[in-house]
Formats: structure tokens, sequence, C-alpha cells
């Protein structure tokens, strides 16, 4: 037998370690949940809301803040503080109705129609069929077995529903879809129709030439029939209210900015405060059996680890926001396109914290600033090329996002009959400064969404 004896050291993780990493990567809404989860399994806490607004004494910076404003948003902030029952989601625009529906307006417009019972049946299942894009999803024959009638029927009652607003609803197929659109403008011709049944994919990749050889029309024929074809609507029922209900973002951190300084808000009044109950404190002091002695003890102890957690919550997420406006303070004060490179590895070292402390308190949290609602992480942004600067150190870091939004100035600007190439848009970007293959141009150009030279070369 061979024994050996190995000095090994090794790092576990508590339930408590675990807990507080949980509770750290928590969204306000998140840890509001949690919270009340918790409190209705452990009797000991009790639940404290947050002063309400009247409650809070305004600073006087805060007051400067509002004088800044104009009359109609001072007038919406003094409504919050002296309303009892002020919604702060009215005066955000925030609707909270379901609002019309697509289904819902259809019907509308079928309510004076002398439809039996059965066609009133068919109809309003059709409607139920519909999806976001407003296409019917059901087939016809699928439909006439359900009810058991003839198809006739029920293509008869389709062709009513095609007939409604908004042109193009209610169609099977996208091909369908643009069809009706054409019949309802009186547009509809052969040329169009051959276009739309044999040659759809080649119009999104704008392949005038291709299709011009394979209809026998000149280039500035077709290209005028695709313009047509693009000018109509391909998903007739997405302006209307989706069934599925909406989620609204409610940032986590807000950053205001004064005329001198910043000020760093973090939105606490999302969750509650945890209290512990006084009677049960006491009852713990006192316990009748040691059985009850060792379960309040243990609820004690969760409701005070939880709570510590919050506090730490609060204060990573206030040390990593603070950290975030230092470096960023160019963004915050000139906007997007001043957006610095930085790494979590940054903020870590510079907080002395782990690089996955820093993740976790930015994990699926918003940011609200004068430029907009972001998330954490997309101040988080690694450089990826060095643009040339007439500065002493003679070159700058320059990140993703800059690089996109150089490119767009260059595509904005080139000439649509001779829109440059992948290979032409790297040598713009270097005329710039900016040095990077001309695979990450084309990387970078379809994350933006713009197609390729002949996607965006222009005919007429």
């Amino acid at each position: 037998m061979d024994l050996k004896l190995q000095v090994k050291q090794t790092q576990t993780l508590s339930q408590r370690m675990i807990q507080s990493a949980e509770i750290l990567q928590m969204t306000s809404q998140e840890l509001n949940t949690y919270i009340n989860e918790l409190a209705l399994e452990n009797p000991v806490i009790d639940i404290v809301e947050p002063p309400t607004a009247e409650e809070q004494r305004e600073s006087i910076e805060q007051q400067e803040w509002l004088n800044s404003f104009n009359e109609e948003n001072y007038y919406l902030y003094q409504r919050q503080n002296n309303d009892d029952d002020y919604d702060f989601k009215s005066s955000w625009n925030i609707n909270t109705d379901d609002g019309e529906t697509l289904q819902d307006y259809l019907w509308s417009q079928l309510i004076t129609e002398n439809f039996t019972d059965q066609e009133t049946e068919i109809i309003k299942f059709m409607l139920e069929c519909l999806d976001n894009k407003g296409y019917l999803e059901e087939s016809i024959e699928t439909i006439a077995s359900y009810f058991g009638t003839d198809t006739e029927i029920v293509e008869d009652l389709l062709s009513d529903l095609q007939a409604l607003d908004p042109s193009g609803v209610c169609a099977r197929t996208l091909e369908e879809c643009l069809k009706l659109q054409l019949e309802r403008r009186d547009m509809l011709t052969p040329v169009l129709e051959s276009i739309i049944d044999n040659c759809l994919e080649m119009v999104a990749k704008n392949q005038i030439p291709a299709i011009a050889r394979k209809l026998r029309l000149s280039p500035t024929e077709t290209a005028g029939y695709c313009q047509i074809i693009k000018s109509l609507n391909p998903k007739p029922g997405v302006s209307f209210s989706s069934r599925d209900q909406l989620r609204y973002i409610i940032p986590d951190v807000t950053i205001v900015k004064f005329k001198d300084h910043f000020d760093i808000l973090l939105n606490e009044s999302m969750y509650p405060t945890i209290e512990l109950n006084s009677y049960y404190r006491q009852m713990n002091q006192n316990p009748e059996s040691s059985e009850l002695k060792e379960y309040l003890g243990n609820k004690i102890r969760q409701a005070e680890w939880v709570k510590q957690c919050v506090t730490q919550r609060g204060k990573t997420l206030m040390q990593v926001s603070r950290a975030i406006l230092e470096h960023q303070e160019e963004f915050f004060t000139f906007g997007p396109a001043h957006l610095n490179p930085l790494r979590l590895a940054d903020i870590a070292q510079e907080l002395d914290i782990h690089e996955s402390t820093v993740s976790r308190a930015v994990s699926k949290k918003y940011l609200q600033c004068s430029w907009g609602v972001y998330p954490m992480n997309f101040f988080f942004s690694r450089s990826v090329a060095v643009q040339e600067s007439s500065s002493e150190s003679g070159t700058q870091s320059v990140t993703a996002a800059d690089i996109k939004r150089v490119l767009r100035e260059i595509i904005e600007e080139e000439n649509k009959k001779k829109p440059y190439s992948d290979r032409l848009l790297g040598e713009k970007l270097a005329e710039r400064g900016i040095s990077i293959s001309r695979r990450t141009v084309a990387k970078y150009r379809e994350e933006e969404g713009i197609a390729d030279a002949s996607g965006r070369k222009e005919y007429v």
C-alpha cells in the first residue's frame, strides 16, 4: 500500500457567499420580489416600505435641477410629491392598458355587417389565428374542417377580412400580403406579380441586374418596379398593440448632470427595507423550548445576513457607478460619441474587488442619464483599434462603437450609385486614422444591419 501525505488548499463557497452573490446580481425588481417572498417564509422579517416622495425633503441641488426644467415637467414632479394618488407611469407616458389590438380594430369594421352565427364564429376564430404581423396562421382547410363547413365559405369570409384596413392584413404569405396591397392601389401588373412570385429574394438583396436579365427588362425599369415593392408594408399588423404584456425598463441607477458636477442616485424605492420583528427577537431571548430557540435563531441570522447583503449590494453598486462616471465622464457630458475604452478588470483593480463582483454588479441592470437608458455593461467597451491623433501621444484607443459610428458616417456620405465595397470602407477608415481589416469592416457593417455594396446600390 502506497500512502502519501499531500497538503492542498482549495476554495469553497459557503451558502452565505452564494446568496450574497445572487443578491448582488439581482435587479431592483428581482430584489423586491425576493424580499417579499422571503418575508412570507421568515416570520421574524418585517417589511418597511420606502418613504413616499412627499416624506423626502428636497435638497438644494434637486431644486436647482427642477428649476432648469420646463414648466410642464416641474408641474409633474410637484404633483408626484404632493399627490398620494399620483401614478409615475402616466407622467412618463407609460400606458399599462392593453391598447387596441389588431383583432379589435378589424372586428370594429365588421360590426355593421350581417353575418350568420356560424359566419361570426368563423370570423372571430380567424381573427384569433392572426399573428403579430397580421398573417393568418391556420389553413383554410383546417378552419373549414373545425367548423364542419365548406372551404368556399371560409374563402369568402377570408376575402371579406382581406378587404379591411390595414391593407394586406389576413394574408397567408408574404407574397399574398404584397399583392393585396398592390390590388388595393390598382397597381398589380403582370410584371409586378411576376417579380413578387419569382424574384422576391433577389429584391431583398437588391439584385437589380439579375432580375432585369431574368424578366428581360432594363435596369431602370426593374429598379422602379422594385422600389414600388419595397414601399409596401410586409407586416401590416405590427403597429397594433400586442397581446403579450410589454415590459418597461426601470433603471437601477440614475446619473443626474448639474452645472458643475454629477449626482448618482440608486433606485432604492423599488424594494422595501428589512427590519427584525421585536416580538420574535424578545421571544428568542426567553424561548419556551430549545427547538423554538434554534428555529428563531436560524431565522434571525438569515434575516440579518440578507439585510447585510442588501446593504452591501447598494454600496457595491454605488462604487461601481461612481467608477463608471469617473472613467466615462466625457460620455455623460458630451454624448454617446465620447465613450472611452473600459474593462471590468480596470474597475475591479481600482475598487480592490474581484472582477466577477463587478460583473455581477452590472449584470441585467440599467443606468439612466440625460442621453437615455443604457445597460450598465454598455459602458465596458474594450479597445479594438488605435486611431492616430494630433495629441502628444500620437495615438488614441477607439472602441467598436466609435468605429461603427464612423462607418455609418462614411456610408451616409458615399455615392449611392457607386457605394463603397468593404475594402474601400477599410481604406476610408484608414484615412481617418482607424486601421482594421476588411473582415472586421464586414463584421461591424453586418452588426449595424447595413447591406453590402450591391445591396446599397441605387439604380435610379
